[in-house]
C-alpha cells in the first residue's frame, strides 16, 4: 500500500481487555460467571473486550466452547465491541471459528498462529487467507513467537495486508523493531497493538498505537488512564503511573495472571476459584503475597 493511502477509521480500540473464562465445578463454560464479570467490566469503564484469546485459555478449550463463550459474552454484553480470538491448530477449526464469531455479533476477530506445529512462512500466509476468506469481519493477526514457536515476518504480513483488505491490525508480541518498518510499508490507518501491560509506554515509543491488556482485569480505570495520556503524548504521567503499578504488575506475570486474576474475582464473588488444569488455585504463600501486595486495591 502507498504511504499516502487515505486513513480508514481504526477497527480496534485504543484499549480493550482480554478476559478469562471462568469454568464451574463440573469443568464447564460458567455462563452465570460471564455476566457476573461482564457486569464487572462495565461498571469499570472497559471499552471493549478480547475474549478467548492467550488469557482466554483459547487452546484449553474445544470448538464448541468457544463458540458457546462468543454467544454467552455477547447476550451479557450486547453494546460492548468483542474481538474474538479464534487461532486454531488446524485451519479448519479456525475458520469455523472465525464464522461463528460473525454469527454472534462479535466486532472483530483476533487471529494468532497455530502453535507447537510452526508453520513456514508460505504456509501461514495461506491459514490467514483461509480465514480471511471465512469472514466479512476485521481482523487483527497475533505475532506472539514465544508462545507459538512462529514468527510472522514483516515481508508475510504486508504482503498479506495488501492482498486482504480486512487485515486492519497487528498485535505485536514479537520484535517491536519491526513495528517502525510494518508502518512505513502500510496504510496509516493500520494499527499495530500490544499486549505487554508492564513495557506499554515504551511500545507506544516504538509507534504501537494501544493495547489489549491483561492487568486490566484487576486495574481497569489505571490501564485505561495510561493509554489515554499516552494518547495524548502526556508520556511522563503515564510513565508515573505505570510505576505506580510496575511492583503489582511484575507479581502478577511472575505468579502467573490467569491464576491471579482467577483468584481475585472469585474474591470479589464474580465467579469460582475452579482452575482447568493443568493450571491450579493459587498456594498459600501465592495468596499471601498478592494479600500484600493489595492486588484488590
Amino acid at each position: 500500500m502507498k504511504e499516502n493511502a487515505p486513513m480508514n477509521p481504526p477497527h480496534f480500540l485504543p484499549y480493550s481487555v482480554a478476559m478469562i473464562t471462568p469454568f464451574t465445578h463440573e469443568d464447564a463454560v460458567d455462563e452465570a460467571g460471564i455476566r457476573r464479570m461482564v457486569d464487572y467490566y462495565t461498571e469499570h469503564q472497559v471499552p471493549a473486550l478480547l475474549v478467548s484469546g492467550s488469557t482466554g485459555e483459547q487452546h484449553s478449550l474445544t470448538v464448541d466452547e468457544r463458540i458457546r463463550l462468543y454467544r454467552a459474552v455477547k447476550t451479557a454484553a450486547p453494546a460492548l465491541p468483542l474481538y474474538a480470538g479464534v487461532a486454531s491448530i488446524r485451519t479448519r477449526d479456525a475458520v469455523r471459528l472465525a464464522k461463528e464469531a460473525e454469527e454472534a455479533g462479535c466486532a472483530a476477530i483476533m487471529l494468532g498462529f497455530p502453535p507447537y506445529v510452526r508453520p513456514n512462512q508460505q504456509e501461514g500466509a495461506q491459514y490467514v487467507q483461509a480465514v480471511c476468506a471465512a469472514t466479512s469481519l476485521p481482523v487483527m493477526l497475533y505475532n506472539n513467537p514465544l508462545r507459538t514457536g512462529f514468527t510472522l515476518e514483516p515481508d508475510t504480513l504486508i504482503r498479506l495486508a495488501e492482498e486482504c483488505p480486512r487485515i486492519t491490525a497487528l498485535k505485536e508480541a514479537g520484535s517491536p523493531d519491526h513495528v517502525t518498518l510494518t508502518k512505513k510499508r502500510l496504510a496509516p490507518g493500520f494499527q499495530v497493538l500490544s499486549g505487554s501491560d508492564l513495557t506499554i509506554a515504551h511500545s507506544f515509543d516504538k509507534g504501537y498505537d494501544g493495547l489489549t491488556s491483561v492487568a486490566g482485569n484487576l486495574f481497569p480505570l489505571e490501564m485505561g488512564r495510561i493509554i489515554g495520556l499516552l494518547r495524548e503524548g502526556r508520556q511522563g504521567e503515564a510513565r508515573e503511573l505505570l510505576a505506580e503499578l510496575q511492583p503489582r504488575l511484575t507479581l502478577g506475570g511472575r505468579i502467573g495472571w490467569v491464576r491471579v486474576i482467577r483468584h481475585c474475582f472469585a474474591a470479589l464473588g464474580l465467579i469460582g476459584a475452579n482452575c482447568r488444569e493443568p493450571l491450579t488455585p493459587l498456594t498459600a504463600e501465592e495468596q499471601a503475597e498478592l494479600a500484600g501486595a493489595e492486588m484488590l486495591g
